[in-house]
């Protein structure tokens, strides 16, 4: 910078001016200290840069898989919004345990980042550490899941109890005599897509027998397991509805392996509404949410804070929607 100020005959505090986009600088002046840096081929020092103003332009997202397609395109939105304004991401997976999502915010913590995207794992041991970072002034929203409670943060979320409303609902107008639920972990959003379907069944009167709930998780393994569950209940399912769609596929194997037939046997919904949903043998029935709109509302919502916008605590809700397929 000192170079550019000399040939041009200015301060560096003009040149500095230029290059962080200040307001006071005239058009003139600018498109001459513009002209001449782009000559000299000159590339600002991110990290000196970053400690004169005490901001690195960069965002970390912990997310839980990242084989899953339901988060990579959320990360995707993301991504795109962040990068239109300046912004680097720093992208890491929680594989679903709760120590490594610590060890992955204590790494964005020591990396200075501006703010951090968080869809947790399934536990709720990091509320402490969540509150120290944005105590610290880290920016921080959580996506998809609605723990702690005790954070105060932005959340952009959908409404879980009309997913498993919307599902139970359908498998209900399909005139399915038992409904089972294959349940994820003892996390927020899954207990309330529980509830949702309990709301849809006893709005019509339909009991809920404790043999038709099975113990599941979000991987397709869980649901394979707890679709066996299932199936050796007398009486025995004819609809059920996964807590997610990789559950939910992993639901429809467990059935063709027992020599039935989806839907005609057993009638099957899931959520989230993955990339290969409509692509396997029998396309997926499901519910689903915008997760472009996730991830959009999620950038919107930390870049405004990081440059001090929207502090006060958001909720943002994104709707979701019945998917009607082949497998109900």
């Amino acid at each position: 910078m000192k170079r550019i100020a000399a040939d041009l005959g200015v301060s560096v505090t003009t040149i500095s001016k230029v290059l962080n986009q200040h307001a006071d600088i005239g058009p003139a002046m600018r498109a001459r200290v513009l002209k001449r840096v782009e000559e000299l081929g000159y590339r600002p020092n991110a990290v000196a840069r970053s400690l004169s103003l005490k901001r690195t332009h960069t965002v970390g997202i912990i997310i839980p898989d990242l084989m899953h397609s339901f988060f990579v395109e959320i990360v995707s939105a993301l991504e795109a919004s962040i990068s239109r304004r300046g912004y680097g991401l720093l992208l890491c997976s929680s594989g679903e345990d709760a120590r490594k999502e610590r060890s992955e915010l204590e790494m964005l913590r020591a990396r200075q980042v501006d703010g951090i995207v968080l869809a947790s794992a399934n536990a709720t041991g990091n509320t402490a550490l969540l509150r120290d970072l944005t105590r610290m002034g880290i920016a921080l929203v959580m996506i998809d899941r609605d723990d702690h409670p005790k954070v105060s943060c932005h959340r952009v979320l959908t409404d879980d109890v009309e997913v498993g409303r919307l599902a139970a609902a359908h498998l209900v107008a399909r005139r399915c005599r038992v409904i089972g639920h294959i349940a994820g972990p003892p996390i927020l959003h899954s207990q309330r897509r529980e509830e949702g379907y309990r709301r849809a069944l006893a709005a019509t009167g339909m009991a809920i027998d404790a043999r038709h709930l099975a113990a599941g998780g979000f991987m397709e393994a869980d649901g394979y397991r707890a679709m066996q569950q299932l199936l050796s209940a007398t009486p025995r399912v004819d609809g059920v509805f996964a807590v997610n769609d990789p559950a939910a596929i992993g639901a429809m194997k467990a059935v063709w392996d027992a020599g039935l037939r989806v839907p005609d046997d057993v009638a099957i919904v899931g959520a989230g509404d993955v990339a290969y949903s409509d692509l396997i043998r029998v396309p997926l029935t499901t519910v689903r949410w915008s997760k472009s709109e996730v991830g959009t509302s999620a950038a919107d919502l930390i870049l405004d804070q990081i440059e001090g916008e929207g502090v006060r605590p958001k909720r943002v809700i994104i709707a979701p929607e019945l998917i009607v397929r082949q497998s109900a």
